[in-house]
């Protein structure tokens, strides 16, 4: 048993950064139509929240949903678990937030995209950002090929990443039950990078700290308490 001390991550990482990152070139030339088509499912929706207002919630939650399902069968199950053995593991949470995306599209609960001007949703805009135009194109600056670029709605990070964005941009206390999952996968994204010496894992681990911060700061200000009225839940 006291074996088990001498490990590290390191020893627990199954694969190299080449072939992690030949998964993302092979999904991409594979199945390209998908993933473009995921990429800017992702774009409306943002765009959408990003809006003053309340609107389009619906659509919202339902590209979303798609968009991790999508990611859970393409990604995870396809590519990823047969060089990860972590995966089984996670992908029932993968599963679970799409779940949850498309419970909250199908019912009127109170949970509200737009933008409302404070620091949280600000930090929001500036995650899906990073989702959308930054992270997928890292891997650019440290000498890898396009062909692998991390797109949201496909690639797990920048999908996480961008869901942190999209649940602070959001109002209602159902909207912390969208952030364990991404949170968890940012963690473990954060180490599986680290251990590959991608310096890229302190921008997952960083997200991780600023979302908590955040919730600390809205449940300050009253914003997780503050119910929607009426008529931003019937609209």
């Amino acid at each position: 048993m006291s074996d088990w001390w001498s490990y590290g991550l390191a020893d627990l990482l199954l694969f190299s950064p080449r072939v992690y990152y030949r998964l993302f070139e092979t999904m991409n030339t594979t199945w390209w139509v998908v993933v473009i088509s995921a990429f800017v499912a992702g774009l409306i929706a943002s765009g959408l929240a990003m809006r003053h207002g309340h609107r389009g919630n619906r659509v919202i939650l339902v590209l979303l949903s798609v968009i991790w399902a999508w990611m859970s069968y393409g990604f995870l199950w396809q590519y990823y678990r047969p060089i990860n053995w972590a995966v089984p593991y996670l992908l029932p949470g993968f599963v679970l937030q799409a779940v949850l995306l498309a419970v909250f599209a199908a019912r009127p609960l109170p949970l509200r995209f737009g933008w409302r001007g404070d620091l949280t949703s600000a930090i929001g805009v500036g995650f899906m950002v990073c989702a959308f135009l930054i992270y997928p194109f890292a891997g650019v600056l440290e000498g890898r090929e396009l062909v692998q670029a991390e797109l949201f709605g496909s690639a797990p990070d920048p999908t996480a990443l961008g869901m942190l964005g999209f649940t602070l941009m959001a109002r209602g206390t159902w909207r912390w039950l969208l952030l364990p999952v991404p949170l968890i996968w940012c963690v473990v994204s954060a180490a599986t990078l680290w251990v590959m010496d991608q310096q890229i894992a302190v921008v997952m681990l960083t997200a991780v700290w600023v979302t908590i911060f955040c919730g600390w700061l809205d449940l300050k200000n009253g914003i997780t308490t503050r119910h929607l009225t009426e008529a931003e839940i019937k609209h």
